[in-house]
This record gives structure tokens, sequence and C-alpha cells, in this order.
């Protein structure tokens, strides 16, 4: 071994200017950001100035429209959507300081490849400046006052939005009987929606964490599946078709908007019948139990507001938690079903890929195919 080759010999890394490749993911993905910004704002005509448009045309071809979900060769765009900025010079200048200042710890400690998979995962979500800030300090076991500072502030930035919602209320439609807090605060949103949307809820975690409650049944055994699940499972289910036979959740067997894909799967089975939700609802309940009772504390911080919040809506959207309940799944909840997903990785991908694969070419035919308009959706529902 050479002199140069010991680690007491190496040069230090010199400071300044460098025209060496980026060691660093974080870094390479702010210049691209950058270099695509620059290129539209050189080369492609302001949106303000092209009528009817609103946004440039570099930003329409790599942004994600719903006809691509149609079109497969066009499926590219899922990933160069993530370039696509706004024109704001400052809404770039944030989002890739968020990028340099919190990506490169985050790397560091998972790696480029979990890193990329995160990036690709915060495409499509908005709000990346605060979720990637959030998750540094957690990441990084910041003092529980900086963490606390944080939300507080977010919390203080957030009241020009609602402010904003409260004045704009009236360009919502009117819910009746909610007045007089006018249409959208105290109308769509309000606290008691929250018992309503519990079971919709429920719902979205059994079917989001359904294939790794499959992976775990081939890796346990029946047994202790059957043990762990058992009681948890037949207790929600008895109470909610306890709430059903009584009438309270009638209002289930009513949606034409919403509620989610194992509703509509009910409806497609026999109109107005909910029993499959309620099925799910149960599977969603013993995998929070489960997480609860694994680690009592921090699943209470984590989902409790979640709960709490996309509960508030008048309809619940399944695609409100859409990447949500798995991000949080893998990302930030300890319990021991990490351990069972990742002992034989390629039959968990396998059994992962093909349950949302399944998913996703049954929703593409619902949507486009056998219900092309919310229209035809009614009319199957009433007749």
């Amino acid at each position: 071994m050479g002199l140069s080759d010991r680690e007491y010999y190496r040069e230090p890394d010199q400071p300044g200017f460098t025209l060496q490749r980026p060691q660093s993911v974080a870094v390479t993905l702010v210049i691209i950001n950058i270099a695509i910004y620059l290129v539209d704002r050189l080369f492609f005509e302001h949106p303000l100035l092209q009528p009817g448009r609103g946004s440039s045309v570099l930003q329409e071809i790599l942004s994600v429209t719903p006809q691509v979900v149609t079109q497969p060769w066009l499926w590219w765009k899922f990933l160069s959507s993530g370039f696509a900025h706004a024109y704001d010079l400052s809404h770039v200048l944030w989002n890739m300081f968020a990028l340099w200042m919190f990506g490169r710890d985050i790397e560091r400690k998972f790696g480029p490849q979990e890193f990329l998979r995160f990036y690709h995962h915060k495409l499509y979500d908005h709000p990346a400046l605060q979720k990637l800030y959030l998750l540094y300090l957690f990441f990084n076991n910041a003092n529980k006052k900086i963490i606390i500072i944080s939300i507080i502030s977010f919390a203080v930035f957030s009241i020009p939005g609602f402010l904003l919602m409260w004045t704009w209320g009236s360009v919502f439609h009117a819910v009746p009987g909610m007045e007089p807090w006018g249409s959208f605060l105290g109308g769509w949103i309000n606290h008691n929606h929250i018992l309503k949307n519990l079971p919709i809820m429920l719902s979205f975690f059994g079917f989001y964490l359904l294939p790794i409650l499959m992976i775990e049944f081939l890796n346990s055994g029946f047994k202790d599946f059957f043990h762990r699940y058992f009681k948890s499972f037949f207790f929600a289910l008895i109470i909610l078709i306890f709430l059903s036979q009584i009438n309270l959740l009638n209002y289930l067997g009513d949606y034409t908007l919403a509620g989610g894909a194992v509703l509509k799967v009910n409806y497609l089975i026999q109109k107005n019948n909910f029993f499959l939700l309620l099925v799910f609802s149960s599977i969603g309940f013993s995998i929070l139990i489960r997480f609860f009772t694994e680690d009592t504390k921090n699943s209470l911080v984590i989902l409790l507001p979640i709960i709490i919040i996309y509960g508030l809506p008048k309809l619940l959207y399944q695609e409100y938690v859409e990447p949500l309940i798995l991000i949080i799944f893998f990302l930030c909840l300890k319990t021991d079903l990490h351990k069972i997903y990742f002992k034989n990785i390629s039959l968990s991908h396998f059994i992962f890929i093909s349950y949302f694969a399944i998913y996703l070419i049954g929703s593409i035919y619902f949507k486009h195919f056998a219900f092309p308009s919310r229209e035809a959706w009614i009319i199957f529902l009433s007749g």
C-alpha cells in the first residue's frame, strides 16, 4: 500500500470553488433543479404573457396531468414533475436551500439510495420545505425545544392561510345546517366530521398496510398471526356492526364522492352496502393497536394528530393520505413489522408491488373505462 493510500497522508478537502463532480446526491439535485429553472426563465415565455396558460411550455412538458395515468409512454413525467417549479424565484431558492441544508444530513444518515427514494416520494408532496426540515430534526435527535419552536413557527405562518380560508369561505358550496360559521370553516371543515370519518380513515390504514400483514402472515404462520390480531380485529368489527345495526353508520351507504377504493368496491359488489369497509376498518384498527402497543408515545404523537386533522373535512378522499400512511410507516413508526418486511426483501417487494399494481390497474379501469364520469357512477348507484 502506497503512502498516499493511508488515512493520515491524505490531503484534507480544500475549501473554495472546484470543478469536480459533486459527491452529494442532494447537491446534484440542487444543481439540476436550478439549471432547469434557469432554462425555463431564459428560453421560455413567462406564463402571464401567454393568454390561457397558467404555466410555461417547459413546465407543461415536465408536469403530470390526469391523462398521463392512462398513457404509459408518458409515465416518465412522474419523475420529471419534481423539477417543474413555479416561475417565482423565491419559491425555487427556498426549496433548494432546504434541500441543500437538510438533505445532505439525511443522505449521510441513510445513504444516497435511500435519500433518492425519499426525494422521489417528496416529488408528490408540495409542502416539502416544512416536512424536510421537521424530518431533519427528527432524524438527528434535535433538542425538544427546537422541535417545539419549529412547530409553533409553522403554526404562526399558517395563520394567513386560515384567514384566507375564512375570507374566501363563500367560494365553497354551502353546507346546510352549518350556519353561521360560513360554508368552509364550520361547514366543510368541522370537528363533528371526525367521528363520522373515523371508519373511513381506519379503512385507509387497513388498505395500505394490508400487504404488510400478508408478509407478516407468511413469515410468522397462522397461529402467531391469529393470536396477535384476533382480539382487536373482532372487537372493532363487532362494535362497527352494532353501530350499523342501530343505523348510526347508514351514511356510509350514501357516498357518491370520496370514501376511498374499498367503499367503491363494496358498492360494486352490492349497492349501498358497506360491510367490506367495516372489515377493512377493523383491520386498520388492529394494526393501529399494534403500533400503540409497541411504542405508545411515538405512535400517539405521530398518528393521533393525523387522524384528527384528516378527519375534519366533510368528505374524506383517499388521495389525501395516498403516500402519507406508507411514508409514516417506513420512516417514522417504530415497529417490529420493519424487521419482518426486510427479513425476505425479495418476497416482500413482490407482494408489495403486486398488491399496488392491482390497485393501480383497477383504479384506472374504474375511473376511465367502467365509469368515465361522476354522472355514470351516480346512475349506476341509483339504478
